[in-house]
């Protein structure tokens, strides 16, 4: 049931209650209109009527009374009093008919329950009785204005006395009738208040029950309902933060059940392809997997030129150091050695391309290294690299189980700049995301030079161009590398800006020194310069190099155009 056919349904129980309270309502009302028909109907106007006997009576006799009071009246007095007692006579008789009339009718009126009538019927006897002492009381007062008009007064006083055996009829007897419709009246009365009472009483109840169906519907939906968005909210939360819970219960079918069953789905969705992330993130840099997570089609050929840095790495010497160990041990050593390389990577920004026997290539590119930085993070990830790799030589024992004539462990690294092309190359059913170009060769050779100049991290000059304010640095030489005629201008990374030592310093600026003169074809002055270097640093690998090269350049002269570039004719 939806949540609209949920409000729907409470609404029409609601609006059902409360139609039964009002026609519950309705009928107590008819009830009390009943009542109230009866007490206007009957009681009051039967009540008036009584009056109206009581002073026609009263009247009658007092009239008489005053005519006695006058020794000879006037012939119009006498007509007028003799009108009013026809008058009255007849008022009495009309009152009473219409008494009886009315008492009849509301002994016959079902409004009025078996005890009104009862009541109206022993009224109704009440009144006959006193009808049949009409006709006596109204035949004395008719003699007494007889004998008045002949001027008889001691008859019309003597006959005045026969009204006494009529002061109970017209006194208590119509006093006993007047109580009777009053107490009848009174009783009705109440009644009407009690059923108006429990009129105002049902509709509270109905009120009240009402309140408590409605507000605890409403609350036991709203807990659901809320309960429900609740736990929406707080797995969405987990969503945002990377962790998936479990799958969220369904605990209706309306909206919200459909929108847990959707979130569930999304939740599995999301499972399954950080399963795949963290799967194939062990193989391909898991910034790249994330990227091609979700996209279909030919957004997966996709490929485009951009300006990166690209890495090369290798371990000197392995070849030889692989015949000296076990299976175990040369897997173990690589593993943590490509641990320590894709951390140090990976931390400033790099991504890894893959692993070539024991080297490593990687790339920085935007987004994943933003602007221009791609040259400096590349650097900075090779110096970190190089410190690294001091720790690491000193587990060497533990890792491969030797505890004498430890291997030499040093790695050459490579980098330079340019322009590549960047994308998913490769077969339909085996893709991978890579760079290829004229740089990624370039990058390659420059990690072999590394052999020939005795460095550990040689980089091209647009490499050294984008990231000398974040690196220490030193023009190495002006060079060809094989199997191309352009010269590169290479650089040895010798520290983070900043943090190059004294001696370092000194070297550098000596080496800057005798490498102008070399290119200046002084020979002599250049060989003085580069031992120098030696003097500062005897182990310089460049100095010791271009010693050598300076004695080979005399037994071999350059010729009159030499330019000073050195042409290499390995890899």
């Amino acid at each position: 049931m939806t949540i609209r056919l949920k409000i729907l349904a409470l609404s029409i129980a609601l609006l059902a209650i409360l139609c039964v309270a009002l026609f519950v309502s309705l009928r107590l009302q008819e009830n009390v209109h009943e009542e109230i028909g009866g007490i206007t109907d009957y009681h009051l106007p039967i009540a008036a009527l009584i009056g109206d006997l009581d002073v026609a009576t009263y009247e009658y006799e007092l009239n008489l009374h005053r005519l006695l009071r006058h020794d000879k009246p006037a012939p119009t007095v006498l007509e007028q009093a003799e009108k009013r007692e026809r008058e009255i006579v007849a008022g009495i008789n009309r009152s009473f008919e219409q008494a009886e009339a009315l008492i009849e009718r509301a002994i016959s009126d079902p409004r009025n329950d078996l005890a009104d009538r009862l009541a109206f019927a022993r009224m109704l006897g009440a009144f006959s009785v006193l009808r049949r002492e009409a006709a006596p009381f109204e035949e004395v007062g008719l003699k007494v204005m007889e004998a008045r008009q002949r001027g008889d007064v001691a008859a019309a006083r003597q006959l005045m006395g026969e009204f006494a055996r009529f002061e109970r009829t017209f006194g208590p007897d119509l006093d006993d009738v007047r109580r009777q419709i009053g107490k009848l009246s009174e009783a009705s009365t109440l009644e009407t208040l009690g059923q108006q009472t429990g009129v105002e009483r049902l509709s509270l109840a109905v009120f009240i029950a009402a309140a408590v169906f409605g507000l605890g519907i409403a609350g036991v939906m709203a807990t659901r309902l809320v309960g429900g968005l609740r736990r929406l909210v707080v797995g969405a939360q987990a969503v945002e933060q990377g962790t998936f819970g479990e799958l969220l219960p369904i605990t209706s079918r309306d909206e919200i059940g459909q929108l847990t069953r959707a979130f569930n789905h999304m939740v599995a969705e999301l499972k399954a392809k950080e399963r795949i992330k963290d799967t194939f993130g062990k193989y391909i840099d898991p910034r790249i997997v994330a990227g091609l997570i979700g996209t279909t089609g030919e957004a997966l050929d996709t490929a485009e030129r951009r300006v990166v840095t690209v890495f090369f790495s290798d371990i000197k010497g392995f070849s030889g150091l692989s015949e000296q160990l076990t299976a175990g041990a040369i897997a173990k050593l690589l593993n943590r050695y490509f641990t320590l390389a894709t951390d140090t990577i990976r931390d400033h920004n790099g991504v890894i391309d893959k692993y070539i026997g024991d080297s490593v290539m990687a790339f920085w590119a935007p987004p994943f290294s933003p602007g221009d930085d791609h040259a400096a993070d590349g650097c900075r990830a090779a110096l970190a690299q190089q410190a690294a790799l001091t720790a690491l030589r000193r587990e060497l024992p533990d890792i491969l189980g030797l505890r004498r004539q430890v291997p030499e462990f040093t790695v050459r690294m490579g980098l330079a700049t340019g322009e590549v092309v960047v994308g998913t190359i490769g077969a339909p059913t085996a893709k991978s995301f890579t760079v290829i170009g004229d740089t990624v060769n370039l990058a390659s050779r420059l990690e072999g030079i590394n052999k020939v100049y005795g460095t550990r991290i040689v980089v091209a000059e647009d490499t050294y161009r984008l990231a000398q304010n974040a690196i220490e640095a030193r023009e190495l030489d002006l060079i060809t590398v094989a199997g191309k005629t352009e010269p590169v201008r290479i650089f040895e990374v010798m520290a983070e800006a900043g943090a190059l030592g004294p001696d370092a310093a000194a070297l550098r600026d000596r080496y800057a020194e005798a490498l102008a003169l070399y290119r200046r074809r002084d020979l002599d002055a250049a060989e003085a310069a580069f031992r120098k270097c030696l003097e500062t640093a005897p182990e310089d690998g460049p100095s010791t190099l271009f010693v050598k090269r300076i004695a080979a350049l005399r037994a071999s002269p350059p010729p009159a155009d030499w330019d000073g570039v050195w042409r290499m004719t390995e890899k």
